[in-house]
């Protein structure tokens, strides 16, 4: 046996660090289908009007889009 270091004594006993598998989002295809999405549909999901034309004027005038809030969660279960 060859000593090499504290970092392997017992190693056969300690548990894998597994992660869950990365999901990427594909942000740009996200925000087309909400483009695409009709003031109907989104009445639908719950989201008023000038909310869901707020999120349509963001996507056009920057070019992006906080996934985070309820709204454009709920836009997004939808188109996908």
């Amino acid at each position: 046996m060859v000593y090499i270091g504290k970092e392997a004594n017992n190693i056969d006993e300690q548990e894998l660090d597994l992660k869950k598998a990365q999901e990427f989002i594909n942000k740009l295809d996200i925000m087309e289908n909400i483009l695409n999405i009709s003031q109907k549909q989104a009445g639908a999901l719950g989201i008023s009007k000038s909310r869901f034309q707020g999120i349509k004027q963001r996507i056009k005038e920057n070019g992006d889009l906080n996934l985070n809030t309820p709204a454009v969660r709920r836009l997004i279960s939808h188109s996908l």
